[in-house]
């Protein structure tokens, strides 16, 4: 009987281009992973450095797919320091020469208007 590849590992850095409002960004993903838990901060910045949105994610692997969500509390939107709101997605995780996390992501919360309604995701490993 053949040998079980081992469980996915996804602690370590995660990050891939986004574009948000005809804007292009970089979100961050610094995840940790306890078991099948998932928990880390998440960073979208523009390429000055100028933060557009610092948020937690909690979520959890399944095989090779992650559910999660985003939680961005008060002051987690420099420019809108008063929003709070919630994303979520799904993700799957691919390993090899480039480890990757690709899926969605969907605004389900927000009291505020913000450029990152959903769309599809890229992550990369680093």
């Amino acid at each position: 009987m053949p040998t079980p590849p081992p469980p996915l590992d996804l602690t370590g850095t995660w990050s891939g281009d986004l574009a948000a409002a005809g804007v292009s960004a970089r979100m961050s993903w610094t995840l940790t992973q306890t078991a099948s838990g998932v928990t880390g901060p998440v960073l979208i910045a523009v390429d000055t450095g100028i933060v557009l949105l610092n948020g937690v994610l909690t979520g959890t692997l399944a095989g090779s797919t992650l559910t999660y969500t985003i939680a961005v509390g008060a002051g987690g939107i420099p420019a809108q320091p008063q929003c709070v709101g919630q994303f979520q997605g799904t993700m799957t995780a691919t390993t090899g020469a480039a480890s990757t996390l690709a899926g969605n992501y969907a605004l389900v919360s927000s009291s505020c208007t913000t450029p990152f309604n959903g769309g599809s995701l890229t992550l990369t490993k680093q």
